[in-house]
């Protein structure tokens, strides 16, 4: 019963909420054509800046699964920044 409790209350939280970031960041990549979002960006109530800083952690960390970072990567998800702006900057 404790399980189900947790599955239901925490880990569906937990999809749910990680759908919502996924669907705003698509929303910011159609209109911006990129997924660079600052830390301080928003989308509507929704903190996106500070959601995507949360993805890079965790793909940094090696806690999230694969289908999630592809599903990111599919957006344009910048995993490192700075990486990014050398190679521009080349």
């Amino acid at each position: 019963m404790v399980a189900d409790w947790v599955s239901f209350n925490v880990i569906d939280t937990e999809r749910q909420d990680w759908a919502r970031g996924w669907a705003a960041l698509k929303r910011f990549a159609e209109r911006e054509h990129h997924a660079r979002v600052p830390y301080g960006h928003g989308e509507g109530a929704a903190p996106l800046g500070q959601w995507v800083a949360e993805q890079r952690g965790a793909y940094r960390a090696g806690q999230m699964t694969g289908q999630r970072a592809q599903r990111l990567e599919r957006l344009g998800m910048v995993w490192c920044l700075a990486d990014e702006r050398f190679q521009e900057n080349l």
